[in-house]
């Protein structure tokens, strides 16, 4: 992918599109960090307004890849595009790579929010809320004994951005931490940090195993049931990345024998989730809608990115955040 070059990037004169849902507030706080830029709001149905076919950048948030492209169609000089996504996928239409449009996405913006919830289900599994819930539905006096957080070996697969915000936080509460990675290497709050081959191994020493990797042609179906089997009987499963990493009927089979002592999924091949799924009778699992990255400070996250980005920009400097392996989509 191109990125543009200094000379494509005046210091002043710039047109910047803002999408529809960027709030008046955020566009005034960027106005004020770059007096020099104008900044146009696409139209409430995100059409490009009349004279500012001229901008080069636009920050896209919340647009559908057909409008998307007809913004791209509408603004022949746009040369870079930051999207409020944590994936490129969602913002890849044929017009980027036709054209050499650089592309940014969001890379931390959802990292707090997703490690934040991260924390909440692996605690909630391990103390055995879901099945206290249960119980109380059924007025039924429930013993059981949890396990203590502090030692909990918790294996995460996918320690980059969102992997290291689950990380700290569950290292703050005294879990120990491995992980996997494309290019392994210490890592702080990790113990040790596998390669892509190991996971067998990760998988084999975790109590909890939390799924935090980007969905790509490597990883599509990479936890099925031969590696849940990997996994210590009674252990706990957590998915927080995207539903086709992880089989949905080896996790239903898992801890209906037993094997697995809990899950928690939050992302699906198919969403939202078709009531006749097998997975809403699951024992022990909790559902959550595609939750786990929302939080109101999200926007403010996103816009907080794209500015630093485009001071960089501006200033003829590499942008953050591009896409480093464009053969797997990140």
């Amino acid at each position: 992918m191109t990125i543009p070059s200094a000379s494509e990037r005046p210091a002043a004169g710039v047109r910047v599109l803002l999408s529809p849902a960027v709030t008046a507030s955020h566009a005034a706080e960027l106005a004020d960090a770059f007096p020099g830029v104008t900044f146009t709001p696409l139209t409430p149905r995100a059409g490009v307004p009349a004279g500012a076919e001229d901008a080069v950048a636009l920050l896209r948030v919340g647009l559908g890849k057909p409008q998307l492209s007809a913004v791209l169609a509408a603004a022949p000089a746009l040369r870079w595009v930051h999207t409020s996504t944590a994936g490129f996928d969602w913002a890849w239409v044929p017009e980027i790579p036709a054209r050499g449009i650089a592309l940014t996405r969001s890379a931390a913006a959802y990292a707090y929010p997703i490690g934040e919830f991260t924390l909440a289900v692996v605690s909630a599994l391990v103390k055995g809320l879901p099945l206290f819930a249960a119980a109380q539905r059924e007025r039924r006096w429930l013993e059981h004994e949890p396990l203590d957080l502090a030692g909990l070996r918790v294996g995460v697969i996918g320690a980059g951005a969102i992997g290291t915000e689950i990380a700290w936080r569950a290292a703050a509460l005294g879990m120990r931490l491995r992980g996997l990675k494309r290019h392994p290497g210490p890592l702080e709050h990790f113990e040790h940090v596998h390669g892509p081959g190991e996971l067998l191994e990760l998988l084999g020493w975790a109590q909890v195993a939390v799924v935090a990797c980007p969905l790509t042609p490597e990883t599509r179906g990479l936890v099925g049931a031969a590696e849940l089997a990997a996994m210590p009987r009674g252990s706990y499963l957590v998915n927080v990345a995207r539903g086709g990493i992880v089989d949905a009927g080896a996790v239903v089979a898992a801890l209906e024998s037993g094997h697995l002592a809990g899950a928690a999924l939050d992302a699906f091949d198919v969403e939202p989730l078709p009531p006749t799924d097998p997975l809403w009778e699951a024992p022990n699992l909790l559902i959550t809608p595609h939750t786990s990255f929302r939080s109101p400070g999200n926007l403010a996250r996103v816009v907080a990115e794209f500015r630093a980005n485009l001071g960089r920009f501006l200033a003829g400097e590499e942008l953050l955040n591009t896409m480093r392996h464009p053969e797997l989509g990140y």
